[in-house]
């Protein structure tokens, strides 16, 4: 839905700039112009800190310590660029518009995976009963670290960790060609939102799906570089560092199950665009350059 929603954004907007700038005219197109508007679509890849889960339900609660995920990026090609499976894999999606030069806002969000890796052994802390497996007991530091078997308890947001958020950023030039056609320009910002999850949960030999839902919210930090082309084409390659809270993610819908954690993550995003450029309400025949 969240998908539909951005592509059909975009596409209103590629339809209004043509109407609306007739009897308009610009001596220049600058990329990071007042009034430029941006969108683009691209893949990620990401890393997550170990932390902290809490787990509980009508007959456990317990905290397993130092649980370490992974993402799950998908492995063939042609997932990639079938129009029918490219939201499938992990994506990036943003739009975006200058209200000054070199500074823009942007709405779009981060489709990630979140994957609790099999085989671990952690440290439990809290009471499991009811369970049909080998996990039921009451837990302490002293049992040392516990091995956890997939059936038993596996947790995972692969449809995923869904971070949406409003965004700041700088751009600015450091390598330009004469025409100013190609041009590569660093950029940074930050940005905050609401999480929404999807999760899938084993827990005592069965498996749960949730529903959609906001899980949580999400902050982070961003740098990298853009390359521009013609004024209207680019490629961005952009590293992410954020902070993602669940302070209540439900792992079984309507019973009174959920999962509460912290952590942070590294993203990296290659992604791939195009501007458009409304028209200025001075209707100024001399745009500033860089």
């Amino acid at each position: 839905m969240l998908f539909r929603f951005f592509i059909l954004t975009a596409f209103l907007i590629c339809v209004h700039p043509a109407n609306a700038q007739k009897g308009w005219k610009y001596k220049k197109k600058f990329t990071t112009q007042k009034n430029a508007v941006y969108f683009f679509w691209g893949y990620n890849r990401s890393a997550y800190t170990p932390s902290t889960v809490t787990f509980s339900g009508p007959d456990y609660n317990f905290t397993a310590f130092d649980l370490r995920a992974k993402d799950r990026p998908t492995k063939t090609l042609r997932t990639y660029v079938n129009p029918m499976t490219m939201s499938v894999p992990q994506f990036n999606i943003r739009l975006g518009w200058y209200y000054k030069e070199r500074w823009d806002v942007s709405v779009g969000y981060d489709h990630m995976k979140y994957v609790m890796r099999k085989g671990q052994t952690l440290l439990l802390n809290g009471v499991i009963e009811g369970t049909t497996g080998s996990l039921n007991g009451t837990y302490t530091n002293d049992d040392g670290e516990i091995p956890i078997f997939e059936n038993e308890l596996h947790y995972e947001n692969t449809n995923g960790l869904n971070y949406i958020s409003v965004q700041l950023h700088n751009t600015k030039p450091f390598v330009k060609t004469d025409d100013q056609n190609f041009v590569i320009q660093r950029r940074w910002g930050f940005g905050t939102g609401p999480v929404v999850t999807q999760t899938d949960f084993n827990w005592d030999s069965q498996t749960y799906h949730s529903n959609f839902k906001f899980g949580g919210y999400g902050i982070a930090v961003d740098g990298g570089l853009r390359f521009d082309f013609l004024r209207r084409l680019f490629v961005q390659s952009n590293a992410v560092f954020g902070f993602i809270h669940l302070p209540k993610n439900a792992t079984v819908q309507h019973q009174g199950h959920y999962v509460k954690q912290m952590f942070g993550y590294f993203e990296w995003e290659v992604v791939a665009g195009f501007f458009l450029y409304l028209p200025d309400n001075s209707r100024c025949d001399d745009c500033p350059d860089w």
